[in-house]
């Protein structure tokens, strides 16, 4: 199956999917086998398995074959890699002046609120 000819990294998939209830065929072309498991290295297992869920449960009819996920796979972009907290910009002058009007608007509302 998903073992043959080097695809050892796709067979996590295969059983994850079989693990969820989803059992498919496999009958993939070298190609197609190339591109999921260049979705596999970008986005992992879980996020793969994830869209399958949803593509599964959103099927007319009960997908029989892997080819069924391929298109959705490989448009699956992969997560920003996190670096860490990053440090916030001041506030621009704009917002500055955006947040002075809007105090002032507040207390013109306050004044015309309280004299009438």
């Amino acid at each position: 199956m998903a073992r043959q000819q080097g695809r050892g990294e796709i067979q996590p998939l295969v059983e994850a999917m079989h693990a969820r209830g989803m059992d498919v065929s496999w009958p993939l072309n070298p190609r197609e086998w190339d591109d999921l498991r260049d979705a596999v290295r970008r986005v992992g297992v879980p996020a793969l398995t994830e869209h399958a869920a949803r593509a599964w449960q959103a099927a007319k009819q009960t997908p029989y074959s892997a080819r069924y996920f391929l298109a959705g796979w490989s448009g699956l972009q992969s997560a920003p890699a996190y670096t860490g907290p990053r440090a916030v910009a001041a506030p621009s002058k704009t917002t500055a002046y955006l947040e002075d009007m809007a105090d002032i608007a507040d207390e013109m509302r306050q004044q015309s609120a309280g004299g009438a």
